[in-house]
């Protein structure tokens, strides 16, 4: 089966699963679906955010991964995320030892979670100038990790038991804290992203040869590269802050998609790597709420035990 029709077919499928998640379990299909507010104010926007999210963290992950011209680079695994839940921590647990100012109590989560991104990218790129080894991205991303989280556990000694129970649930991940008036700030970073990949598109495949390549190409590399971290960071950090940090999608979505290609131009696997993010998010959603009936599994590790079998079956075919 050729690339093209497998992403339409997957397009078609993640459709289907759109539907069923929404529709699970109505009895009340007779009634307007609109006068329903458990639709209306849960579960439509819950789905929509679920769908979003995931073609902004698709696009997110494709723009780190160009950007570090590395396909195991991620919002998540790099530290990207981490960082943005480290913002959010700090604008949650920290403002009593900055009450003096007025200021940091306006600081709001969107913007907590793009600084932490922000600051964690940064961090990255100052430790691998090059972008050369995987290994020491990878575990610059681990350390980056590690240092966040215990950053975090630190702030938390200073939360009342109310914070700490916000940032906790806010921590496993979830769609269902989108309300119906937030679905539209969640398509903003999906059409930045989308539109700056296709503008850009063949800049981005010059920068992916190298920097030789790409001045020789007319490229402004330093301009580019400054807006591939504006851009990828705002994402990761824009969906974290309002969708909790989820993993996973923001690597595999664009790495399934150039495997299936075989190919790593934009403009081919932009379209792909939103179908596959869009794909994981609207399927994780589905199996985290109705797989087991009145419980609520956790988001993070339904993405994880859907992307895991994927991508080790898309490394057997590239072997084969």
């Amino acid at each position: 089966m050729k690339a093209k029709h497998i992403h339409i077919l997957l397009a078609i499928i993640t459709v289907v699963i759109i539907f069923v998640d929404l529709f699970w379990g109505m009895s009340n299909l007779n009634t307007p679906l609109f006068s329903d507010i458990v639709f209306t104010q849960f579960r439509l926007p819950r789905v929509a955010a679920a769908a979003l999210a995931g073609g902004s963290l698709a696009i997110s992950g494709l723009i780190m991964q160009t950007l570090f011209r590395n396909p195991l680079a991620g919002p998540y695994l790099i530290g990207i995320t981490p960082g943005a839940s480290f913002g959010i921590a700090v604008s949650l647990f920290a403002q009593p030892l900055f009450a003096h100012l007025p200021w940091f109590a306006e600081i709001g989560t969107l913007t907590a979670s793009v600084l932490g991104a922000l600051f964690a990218l940064m961090i990255q790129l100052i430790l691998n100038k090059g972008f050369s080894s995987t290994t020491r991205l990878l575990l610059t991303g681990m350390v980056l990790s590690f240092l966040f989280s215990a950053g975090v556990d630190l702030l938390q000694n200073i939360g009342n038991i109310e914070q700490i129970k916000q940032f906790s649930l806010w921590g496993m991940g979830s769609f269902e804290r989108v309300k119906p008036n937030e679905v539209s700030y969640i398509l903003i970073p999906l059409i930045v992203g989308f539109a700056f990949v296709l503008w850009n598109r063949f800049k981005l495949d010059s920068y992916l040869l190298g920097d030789i390549y790409a001045l020789s190409a007319g490229v402004n590399v330093t301009r580019l590269r400054r807006t591939m971290i504006l851009v990828g960071a705002i994402m990761a950090g824009w969906i974290t802050a309002f969708c909790g940090p989820i993993s996973f999608v923001g690597l595999i979505a664009p790495h399934i998609a150039k495997r299936i290609y075989k190919n790593e131009s934009h403009q081919k696997i932009l379209i792909p790597s939103i179908i596959w993010g869009t794909f994981l998010c609207v399927s994780a959603d589905l199996l985290a709420h109705h797989l087991i009936d009145g419980i609520t599994l956790q988001l993070n590790a339904i993405c994880a035990l859907i992307g895991a079998p994927i991508l080790i079956v898309s490394f057997r075919k590239v072997q084969g």
